[in-house]
């Protein structure tokens, strides 16, 4: 072979190279990049750096300031082996965006009507209509932030080992040049078996005075009537925009409350004690939810005292005798 046709054919593969490369979902280290599997498009966002990311989005990778990161999701750490999981209550699921590849679970089989929780085996029975499998790594998202973090709460309560939540929405996923889709996707319907988990808190457990109680409602609502030695954070103030707050600001929210200490969250509308639920779990705190309503069904009087101390005896029970509720929903 003569100088001249080695010369041409070195040629011609250094031409073939960056075509070959640009196919690849791997960065030059040998690990995945994101960007390129998902067909990031930078002109819609940062273009990424060598290691898959760039000043600007830093911030899509903010998980790692927080201390359980791991249940919250980047947007372009997700892949298609991931399970992603829409929880929506559009009554058309063919209305709006989703993100390419998501099944569409029904946020009215997670909850009932009265704010409580469906059973476990009421929701691992949703899971498994629409093909989800206990194996699934499961990434969350909703029509809001309180629907994602409802569902992922409700995927913890039926034991679900691998999920987290998507930071951000659908919009947000759009608006970054990610690929989506006008309708869920469909799988073949599954068994999804249930391992529940002690999510729930029960009237008697908030009664023990063992855990430090949160009320997640409006301060209007707060400002009527609540648990006895509950202090106030509400869901608006941990959200920002369709995301979870960051780090500093979860911190001063959750300073009241002592990290060696559980939590138990509570509302009338499950959103908004799942929203603050999921902070506390992302801030390292060991936090169950509970029903409003499930209170007062049982109260025949909802203090309207000033916030007690966070001692092992919030809750007087000389406050929650008798039978019946005398409670009268304000200001609505």
């Amino acid at each position: 072979m003569t100088i001249k046709m080695v010369t041409v054919l070195m040629t011609s593969a250094l031409l073939l190279l960056p075509s070959a490369l640009a196919g690849c979902a791997c960065s030059a280290g040998g690990t995945w990049d994101p960007y390129a599997f998902l067909n990031y498009n930078p002109l819609q966002g940062a273009s990424p750096t060598g290691e898959g990311r760039s000043a600007v989005t830093q911030d899509d990778y903010r998980s790692d300031d927080f201390s359980n990161g791991d249940i919250l999701r980047p947007m372009p750490s997700v892949s298609s082996s991931d399970t992603i999981l829409a929880i929506s209550e559009k009554e058309n699921p063919g209305d709006g965006v989703y993100v390419n590849g998501a099944l569409r679970l029904s946020r009215g089989s997670l909850v009932n009507q009265n704010g409580t929780f469906k059973s476990p085996d009421e929701i691992a029975s949703a899971l498994g209509s629409i093909g989800v499998a206990n194996s699934d790594r499961i990434v969350v998202y909703g029509d809001d932030l309180g629907d994602a973090a409802l569902g992922f709460f409700a995927l913890k309560h039926v034991g679900h080992r691998d999920v987290s939540l998507l930071d951000g929405s659908a919009e947000r996923w759009r608006s970054m040049g990610l690929p989506v889709q006008s309708a869920p996707s469909v799988r073949k319907e599954s068994v999804y078996i249930p391992h529940k988990q002690d999510l729930v808190a029960s009237y008697d457990y908030v009664m023990t005075g063992e855990a430090q109680i949160v009320d997640a409602r409006p301060f209007r609502d707060f400002g009527i009537s609540r648990i006895p030695g509950a202090i106030h954070i509400d869901s608006e103030r941990v959200r920002d925009g369709d995301r979870i707050a960051d780090n500093e600001t979860l911190m001063g929210l959750f300073a009241p409350l002592q990290r060696d200490r559980p939590v138990v969250v509570y509302s009338e509308d499950p959103d908004q004690a799942s929203i603050v639920w999921f902070a506390l779990q992302l801030m390292g705190y060991n936090a169950m939810i509970y029903s409003w309503s499930d209170w007062v069904s049982h109260s025949t009087a909802v203090t309207q005292t000033a916030p007690g101390a966070l001692g092992h005896s919030p809750v007087a029970k000389s406050n929650v005798t008798g039978s019946g509720s005398r409670y009268r929903k304000l200001g609505r």
